[in-house]
């Protein structure tokens, strides 16, 4: 392996590592000794790439948000209908978490925890999934009635449920919970009927 593929793999055991172990015990637990052991490498490796603990966290958190979103990007934008890009989008958003279930505890759970910086970097990410909602308002007919904040409280409970399960340690259920959660994002959109509609053709199709 080259150099620079050797720092390029020393660096993704770092942020690997830093996943997992403030997944398991928190961000303020983990200690930048239990990193280095964790990821097999040495201090001087670790400070080569972070200035501490908090810059190593930051740049999971960056990496982790930005892999979502193109995930979650990419799977809306193949759609035609706007009820089936927000289908595709959370299914897209709920298989990258369960592939990742350490990952996204540590980046949902713990940044609140890891400094003003990273709390703020993960609503930033939150924010991000707005506009994708955001056309579904044009379906309302009363759309002029719909509160400004909808989206962001939308989002707000979807991540809460992915949050529940990562604590229970079932984000491989995630999949199972998406005709519901699909359900309780249309609602305010097309309203009740519609979206059962829309959330029973999902559960048909799978």
């Amino acid at each position: 392996m080259s150099r620079e593929g050797a720092a390029v793999d020393q660096r993704r055991r770092i942020l690997e590592a830093t996943a997992d172990l403030v997944a398991e015990q928190g961000f303020q637990a983990t200690t930048i000794e239990m990193i280095v052991r964790r990821a097999k490498v040495g201090y001087a490796t670790f400070y080569k790439s972070f200035d501490d603990k908090e810059a190593a966290f930051l740049a999971l958190l960056d990496e982790a948000v930005e892999q979502l979103t193109g995930r979650v990007e990419e799977a809306y934008e193949r759609e035609r209908e706007w009820p089936d890009k927000v289908a595709a989008g959370l299914g897209a958003m709920f298989e990258v978490i369960a592939a990742n279930p350490n990952v996204a505890r540590a980046c949902l759970a713990e940044a609140t925890t890891a400094g003003p910086e990273a709390a703020k970097r993960q609503e930033a990410a939150m924010k991000q999934f707005a506009p994708l909602l955001k056309p579904g308002r044009e379906l309302n007919p009363r759309r002029d009635q719909l509160p400004d904040t909808l989206e962001d409280t939308l989002m707000g409970g979807v991540m809460w449920v992915v949050n529940q399960r990562l604590i229970g340690g079932e984000a491989d259920k995630l999949r199972g919970l998406l005709p519901e959660t699909l359900e309780f994002v249309l609602r305010p959109y097309v309203g009740e009927e519609k979206a059962a509609a829309e959330a029973g053709a999902l559960t048909g199709a799978s």
